[in-house]
């Protein structure tokens, strides 16, 4: 933490001794503009919030090809792949397997799963070729997306169909049966444009070798199609339809505990349909109203029991799922004048989710939620841009919310901007928070086992936030800094807490379910139920430098610190739940006669994940890409060999062990 001031500090001081070197419009004209910050397209000095991009270029440098392995690169962020679910993406910790804290998006729309509260990573319906950009606000926004923006907001932006025009492959072959494979076509016919990708993919992402660390056990295989079409009637007029399906299936357990958790199949089927119309209607302003759905299944059954010594004695588990959202909006932007912007609008959606297993005896829960939302940027002075905008809702889980947001971009000189802002926003319980009632039953029809139990009314999570930041960027040396220090304060912190249904004083706050009988072989018969625990602070401070030379090549370089304090919550992991140091480096270089390198380098300190996970020990990981460009200069196709996690074996998560892993790459386009 001592760090970061001097460097805030330094970057502040040679932004100002810069700034008669280099005009506003030669920096703007490299500079990114970003959606996410606020709605309202501006670039990163003008952005109320710290927003990190992960562009193309970095995103094919990385060497990457799962979604959620990309955001490595983000100052702060912490990513785990476990085998007995969707990999974990959390920001500065308090994390679990379900990250139910952050809000990410795919082109506007949310992908936050109704039940669970987090994303599946692996079962989102695109892939990494068919990404331009991901966006990342690395804080609190509520008052721009509502209450699951708790942590931040990723934004995955796909390609416009008109960037893609023609056919291309995508086919990767390596160990442990990865192969990959993906088609891409686009055409242009008129005021129409479109772009259809499929992909197959399979791997394993754990090996079970029967000893531990290494006996869990992953098999994936996943069909994707995605689909984006475009129509323009006129310059002022925009009708956007996307739609998708994710087909999936895994084998997962293991060796050591197969009477817990054998080998078995489980399935997961997801689509989607987003429908949007956007009209210009003058320089800066525009309406636009969208429609999405969005579904999942899984499907998941075995056997099991907690007694290896009597194998007559099977508990069959079923852990089927279904969710479903549908969700409309409507947003205007306007720009009064030259110096006035708003953007404003309203939403409604509806979420619903079956399960027998996890909603025992509860039919179809959900409920429908709306919003309203404003955000209002003034250019106060020449020096001083002024953000103020709030989120009003009303969630089927909470009563109405509020959370508030002002900031305000000082700017030092042409190419530099001090940012401050502050605000308070609120999470809602999900479903698995605030209805589950999770069993396993017998083959009588009772009730063998009770794991999660919504037995307490639970009020919203809250957190009070203040940042001050810093972006700037130094054309003489090629440049860009984004560095910010943060405090955000959590109150009414949900956790969860063991119970046994038979034991005192350590009783649950529930009674058993009708019908209970828990076999006297299948162990304790602890239970589990979500609290509002305290509260806690969360601080410290995160720093990007993203630096191109013409001889050296790109490096872009994160480090992070963050201490997270517990007030007065009873669970002390939770300070744990973020290591104190995180950093990234990756870098790129493109060599004559059409080769190029990059080279990845990811350190995670210590951490204990809470619930499902475990503790976490320190890692690096380095990953490396080699490459030759087929054709001419500017031709995409390339072959390239990448190997992942070349240095050591790690464990995420728990102890499941990251192996490594190598992979040959052929790209072509016509």
């Amino acid at each position: 933490m001592k760090r970061l001031p001097v460097l805030l500090g330094l970057a502040l001081s040679a932004g100002a001794a810069q700034a008669a070197e280099v005009t506003e419009d030669v920096f703007l004209a490299d500079l990114p503009m970003v959606l996410t910050a606020s709605r309202i397209e501006q670039s990163t000095l003008d952005a109320p919030a710290p927003v990190t991009v992960i562009d193309r270029e970095s995103i094919r440098a990385s060497g990457f090809t799962e979604i959620h392995d990309l955001l490595r690169l983000v100052p702060g962020f912490l990513v785990a792949d476990w085998p007995e679910g969707s990999p974990v993406v959390v920001n500065h910790g308090l994390g679990d397997a379900h990250s139910r804290r952050m809000q990410v998006l795919i082109d506007g729309r949310s992908v936050y799963d109704a039940y669970w509260g987090g994303v599946d990573w692996q079962d989102l319906p695109l892939r990494v070729e068919d990404i331009e950009r991901i966006e990342v606000v690395r804080g609190p926004s509520q008052a721009v997306y509502g209450a699951n923006a708790f942590q931040g907001v990723i934004n995955i932006i796909t390609r416009e169909p008109a960037a893609d025009y023609g056919q291309s492959v995508v086919l990767a072959r390596g160990r442990r049966g990865l192969q990959d494979n993906y088609a891409r076509f686009g055409r242009s016919q008129g005021d129409l444009d479109w772009r259809v990708s499929l992909s197959t993919r399979a791997m394993s992402s754990f090996e079970d070798r029967g000893v531990k660390p290494m006996h869990w056990g992953e098999d994936l295989e996943r069909q994707v199609l995605n689909a984006r079409l475009s129509y323009r009637p006129d310059n002022r007029q925009e009708w956007t339809l996307q739609f998708g399906l994710s087909r999936g299936e895994d084998r997962a357990g293991t060796t050591l505990e197969a009477n817990k958790y054998p080998f078995h199949k489980r399935a997961a089927d997801g689509d989607f349909v987003q429908i949007a119309w956007r009209n210009s209607y003058a320089a800066g302003s525009e309406l636009s109203l969208q429609y999405y759905h969005f579904g999942r299944t899984e499907r998941e059954a075995y056997l099991k029991s907690n007694d290896p010594i009597s194998p007559s004695e099977w508990l069959p588990v079923n852990y089927d799922l279904d969710v479903r959202r549908d969700d409309i909006e409507f947003q205007q932007i306007h720009s009064f004048s030259p110096v006035l912007r708003a953007v404003w609008g309203l939403g409604l959606r509806r979420d619903a989710a079956e399960s027998g297993h996890y909603l025992y005896q509860m039919g179809t829960v959900g409920g429908t939620q709306w919003q309203w939302f404003g955000n209002l940027d003034w250019q106060a002075t020449p020096d001083w841009l002024l953000h103020a905008g709030a989120m009003v809702e009303r969630h089927y889980l909470t009563d109405t919310l509020v959370s508030p947001r002002i900031a305000a971009n000082y700017r030092l000189a042409a190419n530099h901007t001090l940012r401050i802002s502050m605000g308070k926003g609120y999470r809602a319980p999900t479903l698995f928070e605030g209805s589950t009632h999770e069993v396993d039953r017998n083959p009588a029809g009772g009730v063998a086992d009770v794991g999660y139990w919504a037995a307490l009314p639970l009020d919203p999570e809250s957190v009070t936030f203040q940042e001050i930041g810093y972006v700037g960027r130094y054309p003489g040396l090629g440049l860009n800094v984004d560095t910010r220090l943060f405090s955000d304060q959590y109150d009414k912190y949900i956790d969860s807490r063991s119970c046994k249904l038979e034991a005192s004083p350590n009783g649950c706050p529930f009674d058993a379910p009708a019908g209970y009988a828990r076999p006297s072989w299948f162990g304790n018969s602890k239970a589990f139920y979500f609290y509002n625990s305290g509260d806690l602070r969360v601080f410290g401070g995160d720093l990007t430098l993203d630096w191109s030379h013409p001889i050296w090549g790109r490096f872009i370089y994160s480090v992070a610190y963050t201490r997270i304090k517990a007030g007065s919550m009873t669970d002390l992991d939770a300070e744990v739940s973020a290591p104190i140091h995180t950093s990234s480096l990756l870098w790129s270089k493109a060599f004559p006669h059409g080769w190029s390198v990059s080279l990845g380098r990811y350190h995670v300190g210590f951490l204990k994940w809470p619930d499902d996970g475990d503790e976490q020990w320190p890692y690096d990981r380095v990953d490396l890409k080699l490459a030759k460009r087929l054709g001419r200069s500017n031709s995409g196709d390339e072959i390239s060999l990448t190997l992942q996690n070349v240095n050591s074996r790690h464990t995420e998560f728990d102890e499941y062990l990251v192996e490594r892993q190598a992979f040959v790459t052929l790209r072509l386009g016509w």
